[in-house]
């Protein structure tokens, strides 16, 4: 069954409009019911917000308003205009001052949610930053988008990382609308990454025919090596993959979570969309 509601998760930084464009072109495809939630940039992430004193302090919070406003008005007018250039059904959410708890709900409530890119090092922390780990364990599907992909590009070209996991066959099966409408989907394994017995008696072979009964276009790799992450990202690079399918290995804390290593190497480095199930 096709997901019937969609929701992606946009702040007033770069990506807006190609990150509400690529959702639009999901939901036309799926014929889904479109949910833009606005996230207001916290005060505290500005890192010139310390410095302001004085009259200072309230220059800074005019212009800080002022630009929220603004981001505000433009980021609903491109999505009421893609709503009604795909004849699409939509809902227009503001978020200010929810918890990352609360911010998951938003993808807890929907089929499949759509943010920006993961955090990285060489990027100002925000709001929706803060909170991704905690979207990704919303029981959702989260498609983590580069920012300015395409629209057209929606998923013809797929890898899916198979360890044998609990996490991965969620995401699998999350990700079936996708592995079933697309041109070629590699199955990667790396046995000598995970334990043996997860597999059966041929590593991958046996969810590889599950995929085929669903008439999936499928085949089987297989590589050597114990960095999983690193041979995921080779084999989107070399198959010119529109998006990769993994589980979010890792483990909860009281507010948080924790990703395992294979998932990490890939957030730290991928620049494809890549869908997680956890």
């Amino acid at each position: 069954m096709l997901p019937k509601d969609l929701v992606v998760l946009i702040e007033e930084e770069e990506g807006r409009q190609s990150r509400l464009e690529f959702a639009a072109a999901l939901a036309a495809l799926w014929q889904a019911h479109l949910i833009a939630t606005f996230v207001v940039a916290r005060l505290d992430l500005n890192r010139h917000a310390g410095f302001a004193v004085g009259s200072g302090l309230a220059h800074m919070l005019q212009n800080y308003w002022s630009q929220v406003a603004c981001a505000k008005a433009e980021t609903k007018e491109i999505f009421d205009t893609l709503l009604s250039g795909r004849g699409l059904v939509g809902e227009w959410r503001i978020s200010e001052n929810e918890s990352p708890e609360e911010l998951m709900l938003h993808a807890r409530h929907a089929s499949l949610a759509i943010v920006g890119p993961p955090s990285r090092g060489d990027r100002a922390m925000t709001t929706l930053g803060l909170s991704e780990s905690v979207i990704v364990g919303s029981g959702r599907p989260t498609i983590l988008l580069p920012t300015n992909w395409p629209a057209e590009r929606i998923a013809r070209r797929i890898v899916i990382g198979w360890n044998g996991g609990r996490e991965a066959t969620r995401a699998i099966a999350d990700a079936m609308p996708f592995l079933m409408s697309a041109e070629a989907v590699h199955l990667v394994v790396v046995p000598e990454a995970t334990a043996q017995g997860l597999y059966g008696a041929e590593p991958g072979a046996d969810m590889a025919r599950h995929l085929v009964r669903h008439g999936v276009a499928v085949d089987l790799n297989q590589y050597n090596g114990t960095d999983a992450g690193s041979v995921l990202l080779d084999r989107c690079r070399s198959s010119d993959a529109d998006m990769l399918v993994i589980g979010a290995v890792g483990r909860s804390r009281i507010g948080e979570f924790i990703f395992g290593g294979a998932t990490r190497t890939i957030l730290g480095n991928a620049d494809l969309p890549v869908l997680l199930s956890r």
